[in-house]
Order: C-alpha cells, then structure tokens, then sequence
C-alpha cells in the first residue's frame, strides 16, 4: 500500500513510518524540516512542506491508498491550529484525491474518565486539563472535524505517550469511545504498530478507539 503519513517527524509519526516501510509499504512522509527523518529507504519519499498549506498536503495525499495522522505539538500549552487546520487540509485533500482510509491520533485524557476512577479523574480534570486546555481545545475541533466527515475514518485516543519497547502483546483497546479503566500509558512503538494494523481493518471504520497498556 501507498500510505500518507502526517506528523512523521514526531515521536510517533517516525515510528509509523519505520514500520510501515519494514511492512513492505510504500510511504510519502511530510515535513517541515526534513533532515528530521533519518530513515533512507527506496520505498520512502520526504515531501518538506507545512500540513497547514492546503496545496502541500494535497502533495502528500496524491495517489495515496490511506492516511496517518500523528499530527501533534509535544506536550506544549500554547493556542495552536494544527490539529484542526491541519486535519480540515488533510481531509479537503483526501477527498479532492478519492482517498477514503484515515487513522487520526487523539489524546485518551481529551475526555475525563467515570469520576468513581478517582485518581484518574483528578488527574485528568485538575491537572491536565487546565494544563493544556487550549492544545487540548484545538484537538477537540479537529476530532468534530473528523466524526463529521463521510471517510472512513478511525479515531485513536492513545494514552501517555512512552518511548519504551513495544510490547503488543499486553496493550488494551476499547472501542465506540468507551474509557479503559487504568489508562495511563502506551509506548509509540505500540501505537504505531496499531494504526497500521487497522489500515486495511474495516471493523473500526468510523470508531473511536483507546489504547493503553
């Protein structure tokens, strides 16, 4: 497959990008700073440029079969768009290209867990969420942009993000945006190898789906 891949500079994004080419997967990667991705591969093509220029991302979707986006600003708490502008970019693109497969990754703390998980709760509600409420306030547009589009979208909430080997064996989903008790971390190894295992996965089209150990 042909896959486009947004954010692949990120901690996440460059994970999905070095398992999608061990696949056997042909990828288009974006970047603002290229010599960012490391990776030298004949199946991978670097295309620099900004999610949020609408021409760019048109660039990266062109004659793609599906879309990754691992779009993100670290754990930074200043006002920023590029969750949603650059989602409704990626979004105009696909369907100016016919392209229908979109993985998103969201955040599992976006939404607080039942107040009777209490020490996820207060976390959740006294610590992150005043913390980051304007990244997390963007998120949230760019998660209605995707519900309210008709592509074959999937939603993945990933909780804390780790740089720890992956370890697939132990990680836990809940679907159709139910919270997973004891959601507190996922390695991007994990959730690299998930997004890509539901590529071509048509069960959790339109779903809204959490992942942590």
């Amino acid at each position: 497959m042909r896959l486009a891949v947004f954010g692949a500079t990120g901690g996440t994004g460059m994970r999905v990008v070095g398992q999608a080419l061990d696949r056997g997967h042909q990828v288009v990667a974006l970047a603002r700073r290229p010599e960012s991705i490391t990776i030298d591969h004949p199946n991978l093509q670097v295309i620099v440029g900004d999610v949020l220029t609408p021409d760019t991302a048109a660039t990266v979707v062109d004659g793609a079969d599906a879309v990754v986006s691992a779009l993100g600003i670290g754990f930074h708490r200043h006002a920023t768009t590029v969750y949603s502008d650059g989602t409704a970019n990626i979004l105009s693109a696909m369907k100016t290209a016919g392209v229908r497969r979109l993985l998103v990754v969201s955040t599992s703390s976006l939404h607080l867990p039942d107040r009777s998980r209490t020490v996820e709760w207060l976390v959740t509600r006294f610590l992150l969420h005043p913390m980051l409420r304007r990244p997390y306030a963007d998120m949230t547009r760019m998660e209605q942009r995707v519900r309210s589009s008709d592509v074959d979208w999937t939603l993945v909430r990933a909780a804390r993000l780790t740089n720890s080997a992956s370890s697939s064996s132990t990680y836990r989903t809940a679907r159709h945006a139910a919270k997973l008790p004891g959601c507190w971390s996922i390695s991007r190894a994990d959730l690299a190898g998930y997004l890509l295992d539901q590529v071509q996965d048509n069960r959790s089209h339109r779903d809204i789906i959490e992942i942590a150990h």
